[in-house]
């Protein structure tokens, strides 16, 4: 059986831990995720109401940010899992461009 997890740098409830109360994530360590503001610091019990707001809001994202993720994200997860016959990089290329482009 195989298993594959997606998971984006900015996807809240990926990252929900109750010890965020007392102890700063490894999420928030460099390098951090690509869309993950650099601004962003723990604060004890700030930063946890602050990954349980935006638990609220994660699926309101743009496509492919917080917990709205991209049809096209699914596609390298799928391959890996799947291992298609013949299946080369430039077939994945071009099914994440017909999914990004019926967006």
């Amino acid at each position: 059986m195989r298993i594959a997890f997606l998971q984006y740098a900015t996807d809240p409830v990926t990252f929900f831990d109750p010890r965020l109360l007392y102890r700063a994530p490894e999420w928030l360590d460099p390098p951090r995720g690509r869309d993950v503001t650099p601004k962003l610091r723990w604060i004890p019990i700030v930063t946890m109401l602050q990954v349980v707001a935006d638990m609220r809001a994660g699926d309101i994202t743009p496509t492919g940010h917080g917990h709205n993720y991209a049809p096209e994200d699914y596609i390298e997860a799928w391959t890996a899992l799947t291992a298609p016959e013949r299946w080369s990089e430039e077939d994945g290329r071009r099914l994440k461009a017909l999914f990004a482009d019926a967006e």
